[in-house]
């Protein structure tokens, strides 16, 4: 199999499984709906904590990347530039970041990716690929469209990690590895939080760049 295989079934299967979704939203229970969206965000937080206490960061280091990164994206105003691309609003950027950091934040992604980049196996990718292609047709129906353009979000961040570690080597360094799910588990404890109802002014896409400096710093 080629580098970026599992990522390209992954990618496939969450576009599917949203389309799905999105095909049987209006079938659901609006109850039901409003019920599955917040269990995502129980889900969520229970995951970000868990993430949280199995990763040590380095704290000095992990400050000034957060510092550094979210300021950074605060300046860009990157969630106001996606809202303008999409043209879909505060509802789509929230489902846009909640399946985005869904799909690619965690260990299965991370390892998944310099697996198949440096040995050429998928087998975690794939298992992951599936996992999120049932999860995206449970976000998209309840969520909305932005589920469905967080694929390209997954193909490019799971497609990058796959092509350096086939190019480089296993080029992220473990302790870098959990300084970044570390920040991610901060991430989906704020997103979960925003699915709630609250913390509705913090702009989570913005901290997206912490997250990925934390695996090259």
């Amino acid at each position: 199999m080629f580098p970026g295989f599992g990522t390209l079934v992954n990618f496939t299967l969450v576009l599917a499984g949203s389309f799905i979704g999105l095909r049987g939203a209006r079938f659901i229970n609006p109850r039901l709906r409003e019920g599955v969206v917040h269990g995502i965000g129980l889900f969520t937080l229970l995951l970000g904590v868990k993430l949280l206490l199995e990763n040590r960061p380095e704290t000095l280091k992990v400050f000034f990347i957060i510092l550094f990164g979210t300021a950074l994206g605060y300046l860009m105003d990157l969630e106001g530039k996606v809202e303008e691309l999409s043209q879909g609003g505060k509802d789509f950027t929230n489902a846009l970041i909640t399946s985005s950091v869904l799909f690619t934040v965690g260990p299965m992604t991370l390892l998944g990716c310099i697996l198949e980049g440096t040995k050429g196996d998928s087998s975690l990718i794939l298992s992951k690929a599936v996992m999120d292609g049932f999860s995206s047709i449970i976000l998209a129906s309840s969520l909305g469209r932005g589920v469905l353009f967080s694929a390209f979000f997954l193909l490019v961040f799971q497609g990058g990690i796959t092509m350096l570690a086939f190019l480089f080597g296993e080029f992220i360094d473990p302790q870098s590895m959990k300084n970044s799910l570390f920040i991610g588990g901060g991430i989906m404890a704020i997103i979960a939080l925003k699915l709630w109802g609250l913390l509705a002014e913090v702009k989570s896409v913005n901290f997206l760049i912490p997250l990925i400096l934390a695996l090259f710093l």
